[in-house]
């Protein structure tokens, strides 16, 4: 069973969702985890345990908490647009959030903090387990984070496109041999 991890302001009816359900059908579990950091690795965690998960794909922060329940879990790992350092890059939307569902949540510096206890060291990676597609137009999260930090993994890098990784259901069958 293979794991979808979205990402931030997202849920599993997110568009990535979609479209990875239609591939993968029931080999696929979509995460509905919490938007508060530590109670979602907590549910990550069950998941992983409860569902027999073999394999991760995530996006944007989810791919933040791929990485670390890939290294604790020593999962392959699918990262689409991740987010490295997203105890940064999601500063700006301190305060009231909406997901794409329409429902709000509250984004704040303890959420910020609490993302910091999940950070991997990049010299720890086990590099054969991951599989890394960036797009050099994402306009959430600079590209070039993401390949420095992952360097040395299979990776797919294309320019232009953006934060949904544009065209990605291309790559479902290479995907899903680099999962099994």
């Amino acid at each position: 069973m293979i794991l979808y991890i979205h990402g931030f302001r997202t849920t599993p009816n997110s568009f990535k969702a979609k479209h990875l359900k239609s591939h993968f059908k029931n080999d696929l579990f979509i995460s509905d985890h919490s938007t508060v950091p530590t109670e979602a690795i907590a549910e990550l965690e069950d998941i992983i345990k409860s569902k027999n998960i073999t394999g991760i794909i995530a996006s944007s922060l989810g791919g933040f908490y791929a990485t670390y329940l890939s290294e604790k879990y020593n999962l392959k790992t699918v990262l689409i647009n991740p987010s490295v350092k997203p105890y940064n890059t999601t500063k700006k939307y301190l305060g009231e959030n909406i997901k794409d569902s329409g429902e709000k949540f509250l984004w704040t510096e303890e959420h910020l903090e609490m993302l910091k206890s999940f950070k991997i060291n990049q010299k720890d990676l086990k590099l054969n387990n991951y599989f890394l597609f960036l797009q050099t137009g994402d306009e959430v999260i600079d590209y070039r984070v993401a390949k420095e930090f992952y360097n040395g993994v299979k990776l797919v890098l294309e320019e232009g496109g953006n934060h949904r990784f544009k065209g990605f259901e291309r790559f479902f069958n290479k995907i899903t041999d680099f999962l099994n």
